[in-house]
């Protein structure tokens, strides 16, 4: 499949959020093409026609606008508009520690470019992590109230393994850094988070496939699988997802991201899964 010429990204976009993704929350069908195209290193042609159409779906801005800055979620449903561009920027935050920071930089600062100043907001979503002054252990207690919403309790042997093969600095990193601070940087005091990503806790998992996935990673999708059925996606939606990914990653012009990785029905059944069917 050629990639698909960037006048024709609209359509493509529109069609995820009427039709592919329909269920999923409203985000999704602007955060999975941007994050894969970004993956795939064609972010800067997803970029503007991919939150364009986002914007477009949503009611023109408020007047008077909302007063900026407040936390994005206070957002929701006073500035709609503001508000996707806030959970943008943040996939685009979170996803700099899974595909590398340059690559986010780009994005974020191109947002400039063409997002009006009203719908761009000032949000600093980590701002109490820095003005607080918050202790390296706040970090780590994040990193692991996070980790557990995705691992369980396969994490303590995962990080086993770690000690084990002598990785105990990439364990740092992952609990300090890639969910301490930027995945999941208020897990340990979820009630009133800045987050704009939080609203719905399916959304960490649309970060994290739409990037691990066109990387073909098989340890990582597998565990990403298993962690998506764990925060709220049912087996159903997730095939749905990974099936859109692989679609985008063909439309980015990279074909067969999904050949031969692991699929949902390669996870064994979750107690969430159990719970969910009786309630």
């Amino acid at each position: 499949m050629s990639r698909l010429a960037p006048s024709a990204i609209p359509a493509c976009v529109r069609r995820l959020a009427e039709s592919d993704l329909a269920f999923a929350p409203r985000p999704t069908a602007t955060i999975l093409p941007l994050l894969v195209a970004a993956t795939l290193g064609q972010g800067a042609s997803w970029l503007k026609p991919t939150v364009q159409t986002g914007l477009a779906s949503l009611a023109t801005r408020p007047t008077p606008a909302p007063s900026s800055p407040a936390p994005p979620p206070h957002d929701a449903q006073r500035h709609p508009r503001r508000f996707l561009i806030a959970q943008v920027k943040e996939a685009l935050v979170k996803a700099a520690v899974l595909i590398g920071v340059p690559k986010s930089i780009e994005l974020l600062v191109q947002l400039g470019d063409f997002v009006e100043p009203d719908d761009l907001g000032q949000p600093f979503v980590r701002k109490s992590l820095e003005d607080d002054g918050r202790p390296l252990a706040t970090l780590g207690e994040n990193g692991i109230a996070g980790l557990r919403t995705v691992y369980k309790q396969d994490l303590d042997p995962i990080f086993a393994t770690f000690r084990r093969n002598g990785l105990e600095d990439i364990r740092f990193v992952s609990q300090y850094m890639t969910y301490g601070l930027a995945l999941t940087p208020f897990a340990s005091s979820p009630s009133g988070s800045p987050d704009p990503l939080d609203v719905d806790p399916r959304l960490l998992s649309v970060v994290t496939l739409s990037t691990l996935v066109p990387q073909r990673t098989e340890r990582e999708i597998l565990w990403h699988l298993r962690g998506a059925l764990r925060r709220g996606w049912t087996r159903d939606e997730i095939e749905r997802i990974q099936t859109t990914i692989e679609k985008i990653a063909a439309a980015c012009g990279t074909e067969d991201v999904g050949r031969d990785m692991p699929r949902v029905k390669d996870v064994e059944e979750q107690v969430e899964e159990s719970q969910r069917t009786t309630s």
